[in-house]
């Protein structure tokens, strides 16, 4: 079967690249040969706002290697497809080939970004027989308008998975039977990741991703690193988020995996960095980055009743910091990822019949 997946696979976000490269590997293990990622890179992703430009400006060198990095790890590991498209009329215009096409993994449907109030991440560009896989909607603040303008115009997928458990709920307003599905990075197991992992040159850190300055943050990682004793990294991005005895700002993806895997912490406000860290059995806490956005990370979290990770302003920190995960005591994921792979078997089982 050929397969062609639509997802966010190109900003450099080491989330993003891997839950590309997850949903491609699985779906090629279970013997589906020709699997594509569509190569749509729309400008929206682009740098656009004084701030980032000015940034990418400062840091030039760095921001270049970063993008070699990013883009020498999908050249690698993923199959692209041979043309680039940077618009829906690109797509439309493209008559892309394929048996599916598959909306995977991210926010894509997340009207908070330009990803979703994109029409191309819903597939309108083709009548290829649809389904989604793991489509994040981020939120459950959708308007009534929202949601039936989503439903419309996804009502043709012959199925839907979704990536939050109030993302079933809000689309069952509107008339749609959607399933509760994993992240695609939970397609793998942690051995899946083990080529990726390289020895990194620091011990004994914390490592501080993808977080937003604020008070909270600055005590949360004042208290561990005092009371473990461990420097702190911070990585993404090239603006300096807090205090750090270390910031990296050009790492690629395997790096970005690697720092998760060796920390003796992780503090972070990234979906795909709490993820890394269950998969990983890390410690790890986590602060909420938005309102818009927070329902994946509470939803994830609230399922594996690990919810007292997650710090906030109420949070007693001398309690909260000093508390240890017991993996052998969180709650299991392995018939929620089981269930998940099933739906995948029979959505395209059913297709190809």
């Amino acid at each position: 079967m050929k397969i062609k997946i639509l997802t966010i696979h190109s900003i450099p976000n080491f989330g993003s690249v891997f839950q590309t490269y997850a949903l491609s590997k699985f779906l090629k293990s279970q013997g589906n040969n020709d699997v594509e990622i569509i190569d749509y890179r729309p400008s929206y992703f682009d740098p656009h706002s004084l701030r980032s430009l000015v940034a990418m400006f400062l840091n030039l060198r760095k921001y270049v290697t970063r993008k070699l990095k990013f883009n020498r790890f999908l050249t690698s590991n993923v199959k692209l497809t041979s043309c680039r498209y940077r618009t829906l009329k690109d797509l439309q215009s493209a008559k892309l080939s394929a048996d599916l096409l598959i909306a995977g993994g991210d926010q894509l449907w997340n009207v908070y970004h330009e990803c979703g109030r994109d029409d191309a991440y819903k597939l309108t560009f083709s009548d290829v027989r649809k389904i989604s896989y793991g489509t994040s909607m981020g939120q459950n603040g959708f308007t009534d308008k929202e949601l039936a303008d989503l439903a419309y115009k996804i009502k043709d997928f012959k199925s839907v998975s979704v990536r939050e458990s109030s993302s079933v709920a809000q689309l069952k307003k509107v008339g749609l039977d959607a399933v509760w599905s994993v992240d695609p990075v939970y397609l793998l197991s942690a051995g899946d990741y083990a080529d990726f992992i390289k020895p990194v040159p620091h011990e004994k850190y914390l490592l501080v991703y993808l977080v937003t300055p604020s008070p909270l943050l600055d005590r949360t990682i004042d208290f561990l690193s005092k009371k473990y004793g461990l420097k702190v990294i911070l990585c993404s991005g090239f603006s300096k988020k807090c205090k750090c005895d270390l910031f990296l700002n050009d790492l690629g993806p395997e790096e970005i995996l690697s720092y998760i895997k060796h920390a003796d912490i992780v503090l972070s406000a990234s979906f795909h960095a709490t993820s890394f860290s269950l998969i990983f059995e890390k410690q790890f806490f986590t602060i909420l980055p938005d309102p818009n956005t927070n329902e994946r990370i509470v939803d994830l979290l609230n399922t594996r009743q690990l919810s007292n990770r997650i710090i906030t302003e109420e949070s007693l920190l001398e309690t909260a910091l000093t508390d240890k995960i017991d993996y052998s005591m969180v709650a299991p994921y392995d018939d929620f990822i089981n269930d998940s792979k099933q739906y995948l078997r029979t959505a395209i089982n059913e297709i190809s019949e």
